[in-house]
């Protein structure tokens, strides 16, 4: 999808993200918003579920991992999440 829109700014410098948009980004309730040299990027937060840590640790557990091994694994899948787990808590 590479159409543009234009959209109307409020007085209180707000913005509606069109359905289209807020739809093929599955995008919640949360939003990061960045400066960058052409203008504003907007990326959706995607939350995990409050147990995923939970998920994650049992799932690397049954492939027979354990001790400092599991330690390691854990923070590595951790991190190729971009360390949303602890964004999850509302």
């Amino acid at each position: 999808m590479n159409e543009k829109k234009k959209v109307k700014l409020s007085k209180q410098r707000q913005i509606t993200i069109p359905k289209v948009y807020f739809d093929a980004l599955q995008m919640q309730d949360e939003v990061t918003i960045e400066l960058v040299e052409s203008g504003l990027l907007i990326k959706p937060v995607h939350k995990l579920p409050e147990d995923f840590a939970e998920q994650l640790l049992e799932s690397l557990v049954k492939k027979g991992l354990s001790g400092q091994e599991l330690v390691e694994k854990f923070k590595e899948a951790k991190n190729n999440v971009g360390g949303i787990i602890g964004s999850s808590k509302r």
